[in-house]
């Protein structure tokens, strides 16, 4: 899944700019991540995400150490063409941050961005599904200061969340931050969100266009449904399950039904690709597991509660027979 995960090259524009200020040669820069040299040309090209990834997380490495909260924050989103657009043209910010987690997928493949509403409150949440792309502290970062940027559109630029929330543990930068501003501060948690105000979805947007954000989305529907048309069933299937292990329910039924599909026809089609449902979801609570175990502290209870195991015992089982080893064992050597 690493290797088919990609991302569209117009989100490298603020970081080219970025290493261009610095005098560091982009294409030089970006060969040792398998970054294509005309992708710093073609904002339209397919790039591995899994090289972008790396790539923020190496320009943290040169001292860079903010790079992905500063080039968010000046990124221009009509880079990413149709869909910059729409989210742009949008009436009112809902509007707009719906058009954004509706065609992630069009962007940035085995990732999404969620718009929820609780209460009086609003959460907008951004992650990506694979947990073999690690460490991404910056592209987390990125994706958020650039979720600012288009808030602040509608609300003013003094705007901030009251909760900002990380999947990764904090840095000096970050605590300084969260120590000096009015923003509640959370880390080690499942996904990177913004939570605000609901009320605030209301506020028009700067440069609505309803006639542009029609014309637009409709042609941005259009293009999603046809790439979900050419996608192999397993690798949508194995998105899914990744996006709710530790949330929704994982089993087959489930999952076919949010298909649009009858559980035969799912289990059809998968043999057809040479697979199962059932290898399919202990690959993935594997790969989960592996990362669980290599980057947290958490007790092995509540990583079996969190991919659906009926008990730790029966999560030592299942991982062993995919690891080779017990689950104490893999992470000592892990983290020895």
């Amino acid at each position: 899944m690493t290797a088919h995960a990609t991302i569209v090259s117009g989100a490298l524009s603020e970081l080219d700019r970025c290493l261009q200020d610095r005098g560091i040669d982009r294409e030089r820069f970006g060969e040792p991540h398998r970054v294509p040299g005309s992708a710093w040309h073609t904002p339209h090209l397919e790039i591995p995400l899994v090289s972008f990834v790396s790539l923020y997380e190496a320009g943290a490495a040169v001292g860079m150490s903010d790079v992905g909260w500063t080039t968010g924050g000046t990124f221009d989103l009509l880079y990413l063409g149709d869909i910059g657009r729409s989210i742009l043209t949008a009436s009112t910010l809902g509007a707009a941050l719906r058009t954004f987690a509706g065609f992630t997928e069009l962007i940035q493949s085995d990732s999404e961005v969620n718009l929820t509403v609780e209460d009086d409150r609003a959460t907008l949440s951004y992650r990506i599904f694979n947990p073999d792309i690690w460490p991404r502290r910056q592209d987390a970062e990125f994706t958020l200061s650039i979720f600012y940027g288009l808030i602040r559109r509608a609300v003013g630029a003094d705007w901030v969340p009251e909760v900002l929330s990380f999947e990764h543990d904090p840095n000096r930068a970050e605590q300084s931050y969260c120590e000096t501003s009015r923003v509640e501060c959370r880390f080690g948690q499942l996904t990177n969100a913004l939570t605000f105000p609901a009320g605030l979805l209301d506020r028009p947007m700067q440069a609505a266009n309803l006639g542009l954000h029609r014309r637009c989305t409709t042609a941005l529907t259009d293009r999603l449904h046809h790439q979900r048309r050419l996608q192999p069933v397993s690798r949508r299937v194995t998105a899914m399950i990744f996006s709710r292990l530790g949330g929704e329910a994982t089993d087959q039924v489930s999952i076919a039904r949010t298909l649009g599909l009858s559980r035969r026809t799912l289990h059809r089609r998968l043999v057809d690709e040479s697979t199962t449902f059932s290898e399919l979801l202990e690959r993935c609570r594997t790969r989960v597991a592996c990362h669980e175990l290599s980057h947290s502290s958490k007790p092995l209870s509540d990583i079996a509660l969190g991919l659906g195991y009926s008990d730790q015992s029966a999560f030592g089982r299942a991982f062993r027979a995919a690891a080779g080893q017990t689950p104490r064992q893999y992470r000592t050597s892990t983290q020895a």
